[in-house]
């Protein structure tokens, strides 16, 4: 089950964090802090969603004046960087350093 695990970006995790303070909040009543929490998480949620999708939406547009064969190598290029950059560097710190921090090449020894 991969609610909690490392296989999600950090926007699916604050909207699925905003879904559960809002069943919680439903459930066990939103006095308090919850309103607020839910509304931190929501537009967090949000606003890196629309970040990712913004990112996308520029890689597409730039990559799009290109030939597909020339679209292929700049992609590749960018994996193989992507890749490259995830053995040597820490691609992911989680908030308030509650767990371990490492690159590719940590996961895989």
């Amino acid at each position: 089950m991969l609610v909690f695990a490392d296989a999600f970006v950090p926007a699916v995790r604050y909207v699925m964090l905003a879904i559960i303070v809002a069943v919680v909040g439903t459930f066990e009543g939103a006095s308090g802090p919850v309103g607020m929490i839910l509304l931190l998480f929501a537009v967090i949620g949000v606003v890196a969603t629309l970040g990712c999708w913004l990112l996308a939406w520029v890689i597409a547009t730039a990559l799009s004046g290109f030939t597909p064969s020339t679209q292929r190598l700049i992609t590749w290029v960018c994996l193989v960087a992507a890749l490259l950059g995830s053995l040597w560097f820490d691609p992911y710190t989680t908030p308030c350093g509650r767990a371990p921090v490492g690159g590719l090449l940590e996961v895989l020894s």
